[in-house]
């Protein structure tokens, strides 16, 4: 068998959807329009381009169907179906990694500067999204205080604050009662004098250096009490 290259994730996607679609006799390819293509079935499914079939048929890992004859069944070879195996494992790791990532921690230093943030402001105050990054959101301004979703949905699972939608699509948020109870009994941050970077992975992590510590960009985090990813 050929040695195969590194795999573009849309030929890997063709490789698993062939792997689940050949039963053994393979599978017709019919056109679709512009240039993609897909693999026929019982159920519709995903759409490919031209080019992502080539790799397939040079690495061994199918045979059979190409763009000049379209009759033809597309085929899977045993290399393939076993990376494809490979890959499908892979996937549901990654989703199960994924569900089991330690949530947002409404304790930490991030979340807790932006419930300050929030509570300086007129209640309620605007929430901007991102136009650059798609998981982040700003307050009171498309340039103002910003901080990822997560720390914003850490706070809300929390109670501390409350995000008002409206049917325009803007949204609003407010500081808590149990928020502003939070406020008034938390210490200061800093008055442990340890840097708070990383705080936000989980309960107990964070950079067990002193605040301010130099080079300011170079931190020593701890997983504290995080689930390991």
């Amino acid at each position: 068998m050929a040695q195969h290259p590194q795999l573009t994730p849309a030929v890997e996607a063709l490789l698993r959807e062939l792997a689940r679609r050949d039963k053994g006799d393979g599978v017709p390819v019919r056109y679709a329009s512009r240039g993609r293509w897909y693999l026929a079935g019982p159920s519709s499914g995903p759409l490919f381009n031209t080019r992502t079939f080539p790799p397939l048929y040079d690495a061994g890992l199918a045979l059979g169907w190409d763009e000049r004859d379209d009759d033809g069944p597309m085929r899977i070879t045993d290399a393939g179906r076993a990376l494809a195996a490979n890959l499908e494992q892979q996937a549901a790791e990654q989703a199960e990694a994924k569900k089991n990532r330690a949530k947002p921690n409404p304790d930490s230093q991030t979340a807790r500067r932006l419930l300050r943030e929030i509570a300086k402001r007129d209640q309620p105050t605007p929430i901007y999204g991102d136009t650059r990054r798609r998981r982040v959101w700003h307050l009171d301004s498309h340039t103002g205080y910003s901080a990822s979703v997560d720390t914003w949905s850490a706070l809300t699972d929390a109670g501390r604050i409350r995000i008002d939608y409206s049917f325009a699509g803007g949204k609003t948020v407010s500081v808590t009662d149990d928020g502003n109870a939070y406020l008034a009994g938390k210490p200061n941050a800093f008055a442990n004098g340890v840097c708070p970077y990383g705080e936000d992975q989980g309960q107990g992590a964070g950079c067990i250096l002193p605040a301010g510590h130099t080079p300011a960009n170079r931190h020593v985090v701890t997983p504290g009490d995080a689930a390991p990813t």
